[in-house]
């Protein structure tokens, strides 16, 4: 086929949607629709996205994905893109239908493990609207369908003036905390060591959005999968026992009877150093440390932590200085540029220039007005981790 027309587009997403089921998911005042034509693919984004979503079957949405597993549409529109369109990078190709609509086909290789995934969208301006056709497995779809879903809606919270951090966050003694740090600095697990505490409460346990709240900074949760080492889950019995009692974890986990023979055979010094891993959802944690999920709160203390090896007791230090805050912060900012799916930007009106504008004037506007603290610690410390930052957060509710 040559030739594509506007209203063929809007015939593929039709089909889908009177193919299989529908849901809308809302939560901050955002909807987005999620149409599939393949049996179950809902019900795995509502557990995904519980605790935070609500799924309803409003039709009123600020964006939409449809999925379809068809593999005569995906030839149907790889032919379009690799035979009249023209490069976007090195691995998309673009076809313009004409202004309002769109395809791109995306091509990767994975030489380590021998794969190349294949997969192609339909763009359409009006009502913000993407069709994934994908031709690899239900777990390739899934992965596929759910970047669309995170980055339409991280995209509509920062039209709504929200700001994506990489960081985690949770309440403790009414004050809401941000944990930044570096790549395996030990942000999760400092926020399970807070969460274990009497009155936690968990935000995310890996992405929070911040916004100017007028007379402080606001926090909102969203929920993501948290990958824990086998080292870090020795130090919480809660996750231990978890992987022996659950019969119906939403990722698949090792066996018990292999997590006990890991335990009893590592030394305590190796233990850290063990890649195995347990994935889990936020709902799944927060069961298990018997914590609510809180999405929406002030955030009055951002807690830097590095990972020491060497200590015997944790050391919390303040940061005063302006400037060193606005590095720790700036420091954990996502920025869109490295996004896949990037062309789903299109859809809006703001791009990563203006979101680096927007993160700096709210770094100028709360640098001085925040607490902040460098925490270095090790899971030995965990103990006086929490009393040093339960004392912390004492003095902060008092003078609030």
């Amino acid at each position: 086929m040559v030739h594509i027309t506007a209203g063929d587009v809007q015939q593929m997403f039709a089909d889908v949607a009177d193919a299989g089921t529908y849901g809308c998911f809302e939560y901050q005042g955002i909807s987005v629709g999620l149409h599939s034509d393949q049996p179950g693919l809902l019900d795995w984004f509502s557990r995904f996205f519980g605790g935070y979503f609500t799924v309803t079957t409003s039709d009123r949405t600020d964006a939409a994905v449809y999925s379809s597993q068809d593999p005569a549409v995906f030839q149907r529109l790889r032919e379009l893109a690799t035979s009249h369109g023209r490069p976007r990078s090195d691995v998309e190709t673009e076809y313009a239908v004409d202004g309002q609509h769109r395809i791109v086909y995306s091509r990767e290789v994975d030489e380590a493990r021998g794969e190349v995934e294949e997969n192609c969208f339909v763009l359409s301006a009006p009502g913000r609207n993407v069709l994934v056709s994908s031709p690899g497995t239900l777990k390739v779809r899934q992965k596929t369908v759910k970047r669309s879903l995170r980055n339409l809606i991280k995209l509509l919270f920062m039209e709504q003036g929200w700001l994506p951090f990489h960081s985690s966050a949770c309440t403790w003694h009414d004050t809401g905390i941000c944990i930044l740090g570096a790549k395996y600095a030990g942000k999760t697990s400092t926020l399970l060591n807070l969460l274990g505490q009497p009155g936690a409460g968990l935000v995310t346990n890996d992405n929070l959005f911040l916004r100017d709240g007028g007379t402080h900074l606001e926090g909102c949760g969203f929920p993501n999968k948290a990958s824990l080492r086998i080292g870090a889950l020795v130090a919480y019995p809660q996750l231990a026992e978890w992987i022996g009692k659950t019969t119906l974890p939403f990722y698949p986990q090792m066996e018990a009877e292999t997590f006990r023979d890991i335990v009893a055979t590592t030394p305590a010094e190796e233990m850290g150093r063990r890649s195995e891993k347990i994935v889990l959802l936020s709902t799944e944690i927060a069961e298990q440390f018997d914590v609510p999920i809180v999405h929406v709160t002030a955030i009055e203390l951002f807690l830097v932590v590095q990972f020491d090896p060497s200590l015997e007791r944790s050391v919390l230090t303040p940061v005063t200085d302006p400037q060193r805050v606005k590095e720790h912060l700036a420091a954990n900012s996502r920025s869109l540029d490295k996004e896949k799916q990037d062309f789903l930007q299109d859809f809006f009106d703001f791009d990563d220039d203006t979101s680096h504008a927007a993160v700096d004037a709210l770094l100028e506007e709360f640098a001085s007005r925040v607490t902040v603290a460098e925490l270095r610690q090790n899971a030995r410390t965990n103990a006086h981790s929490a009393e040093l930052v339960g004392e912390l957060t004492r003095r902060i509710h008092e003078h609030a």
